[in-house]
């Protein structure tokens, strides 16, 4: 399910952007790290696939 964007700020992670709560990756950042929004960041890999059915 699509959602408001976020993101982390955690050094070591992937430098993108989260908009579906279906999204392992996404969900796995901690809350301390968890930022709202894009950060001008490319959209999460693992969220595109959800959203076209290819992660299913």
């Amino acid at each position: 399910m699509q959602t408001n964007p976020w993101h982390s700020v955690k050094p070591e992670t992937k430098n993108v952007y989260h908009d579906n709560t279906e999204c392992t990756e996404g969900n796995n950042i901690e809350a301390h790290y968890r930022r709202s929004g894009t950060a001008s960041r490319p959209r999460c890999e693992h969220c595109t696939r959800i959203d076209t059915g290819a992660g299913r």
